[in-house]
């Protein structure tokens, strides 16, 4: 974000009007008008340009000035395009008055020059900005036009002669509102190299002057040195000043986000699309800090006010509206299930608390997350389960073996799938057990949901627990699992995956201590399903066969088959 520097008047258009009549006794021969037109037109123009009808006299002006060569036409003519605001033609109108300066008293050269300077650089002219302002320096030796010189070359991509020209000028021989604009160009010139100095310039050239682009750029700089408060103080303060800029009402607003301001981000992100609503990006941005203030109603609208401006502008990166659909249905989910009914051909360790790892069993486990309580790190939900197995070599179920549970997990962390629970174990079944059962788990996945866009993609699952039931007799439990696979589009929400896995598991009931490492490979089935535009699936089936070997420990060698249906 840069400033254009606003031009000098030079002198009232209406005291311009001797100085013209006075420029006919220097039109020379050869123009294209005679003299009877030039002079009636040149009046017409003047008097129109006096009306403040600018626009109307500007070709005009421009024609006169063709046809008299005369640096006092040029100018007039230039005062006026800039009057109007077209930098380009005040800046061609400069150009043609520079040319003929020898017309011109000094005062009114240099004043041509600086015009030249000034509009060429509003029209990103550089090359001819650096021109005007080098001659502007040569003609005056003025420290404020030397500054203008050294600006326009860092402008026109010359750092080096930027540098040297801003080094030779002595700071004392500025003061006010060319002194801000010094330690502004100091800055600039070592923002890359040297930031920590460049901040302490920026800071001297808003103590003199503030100015909102300014605080903006400094704020910038803060960012870049990760010294977030004074960054979100100075992009506060370039707000205040150009409350509409929203450049810099997004920058305050991602300075809010970095700071864990949530509620202001958001409040600044709705000001960001009224100012521009074509900007989709935002509306995800306003998602993410509405979920981080606790207003999750508020996100889930963000998000689909997202996708619908996606669609309706052609976005075709399937992959990430599906990333705003799967945000939807967490938002709007509170509640989750899942059943299963497994089999083991070779009976692992005891252990009632895997379940539907290590033995042919059969269960179910259903939860709620109140919403008053997701504010709590991840959130905190409030669970119930309950399996039973089979006869050893059947699948009849054991009625000895029915086992509930009740308690509530924690996950103290948003960013991390890890979680602490407590559960109360309660029989069903004179081989369960009534205890309270400790439990800290820890998930990470990749690839695990559907991918719309790809026909294959990597497949990475981890799990890790440690459970412990502190009443008699004790027993403790680690367990841990890996999965590394690849999964193949099979048909719409349909996936194969192929994929290696390594368990491992240590228990210790009081009376012994068992241990088993095995490892094989499998391949799963897995179908996502119950969608609409907004939502992500939100139920799936997964059919699993493994071959397992046992490498160390106690067990054999078994075959694993496992359906699970969430929900």
């Amino acid at each position: 974000m840069s400033k254009t520097l606003k031009p000098r008047r030079h002198r009232r258009l209406l005291l311009a009007t001797s100085a013209l009549i006075f420029g006919l006794a220097a039109w020379p021969a050869g123009a294209e008008l005679d003299p009877a037109e030039l002079e009636a037109l040149r009046i017409r123009a003047v008097e129109l340009a006096n009306s403040n009808r600018c626009g109307e006299a500007l070709p005009m002006l421009e024609s006169v000035a063709n046809s008299s060569r005369s640096a006092i036409d040029w100018m007039v003519a230039a005062e006026c395009a800039v009057q109007e605001g077209q930098s380009e033609r005040a800046a061609d109108a400069y150009w043609q008055a520079v040319t003929y300066r020898d017309q011109l008293p000094e005062a009114q050269a240099l004043n041509a020059m600086r015009g030249l300077g000034y509009q060429s650089e509003a029209a990103r002219q550089t090359t001819r900005a650096l021109i005007g302002w080098e001659a502007a320096s040569r003609l005056s030796g003025l420290a404020s036009d030397r500054l203008m010189a050294a600006r326009a070359a860092r402008l026109d991509n010359r750092p080096g002669q930027a540098m040297a020209r801003l080094n030779a000028i002595d700071p004392n021989d500025l003061n006010d509102a060319p002194l801000a604009l010094y330690f502004e160009e100091k800055a600039r010139s070592m923002a890359d190299a040297q930031p920590d100095a460049a901040a302490l310039y920026w800071e001297r050239a808003v103590a003199i002057e503030d100015a909102p682009y300014r605080q903006y750029e400094l704020g910038l700089l803060y960012d870049r040195l990760d010294r977030p408060v004074e960054a979100r103080r100075a992009f506060d303060a370039a707000l205040a000043g150009d409350p509409d800029n929203v450049t810099i009402v997004l920058s305050a607003a991602y300075a809010a986000r970095r700071g864990g301001q949530d509620a202001r981000a958001a409040e600044l992100f709705r000001r960001a699309l009224r100012l521009d609503p074509s900007r989709n990006e935002v509306r995800e941005d306003l998602g993410y800090a509405l979920i981080a203030a606790g207003d999750r109603q508020g996100a889930a609208g963000a998000f689909r006010a997202a996708i619908d401006n996606g669609a309706g502008q052609g976005e075709a990166d399937e992959t990430h509206l599906y990333r705003l659909r799967r945000e939807i249905e967490q938002l709007e989910r509170s509640t989750y299930g899942y059943a299963f009914a497994g089999y083991r051909s070779e009976q692992a360790i005891p252990n009632p608390l895997q379940q539907g790892a290590s033995e042919t069993q059969i269960g179910a486990e259903a939860g709620w997350r109140p919403d008053a309580l997701r504010d709590l790190g991840g959130g905190v939900t409030i669970y119930g389960r309950g399996y039973v197995s089979t006869e050893p070599g059947t699948f009849d179920l054991n009625e000895d073996t029915l086992q509930f549970g009740a308690g509530a997990r924690w996950r103290p962390f948003r960013d991390h799938d890890f979680n602490v629970s407590a559960e109360r174990l309660i029989a069903g079944g004179d081989l369960a057990r009534d205890a309270w059962l400790l439990r800290a788990s820890y998930g990470w996945t990749d690839g695990y949901d559907w991918n719309p866009s790809r026909d294959s993609w990597n497949y990475t699952a981890l799990y890790a627990d440690v459970s412990y039931i502190p009443d008699s007799p004790e027993f403790l439990s680690a367990y841990a699992s890996a999965r590394q696979g690849r999964r193949f589009r099979i048909a719409d929400r349909w996936a194969v995956t192929p994929y290696v896995v390594a368990v491992a598991q240590a228990t210790d009931d009081s009376f012994t201590t068992r241990e088993r490492f095995e490892a094989g490979p499998g391949v799963s089935f897995s179908y996502w399903f119950d969608e609409d535009r907004y939502t992500a699936p939100r139920k799936r089936v997964d059919f699993e066969l493994e071959y397992r070997e046992s490498l160390a420990g106690d067990g054999d060698d078994a075959v694993i088959g496992r359906v699970v249906w969430s929900f």
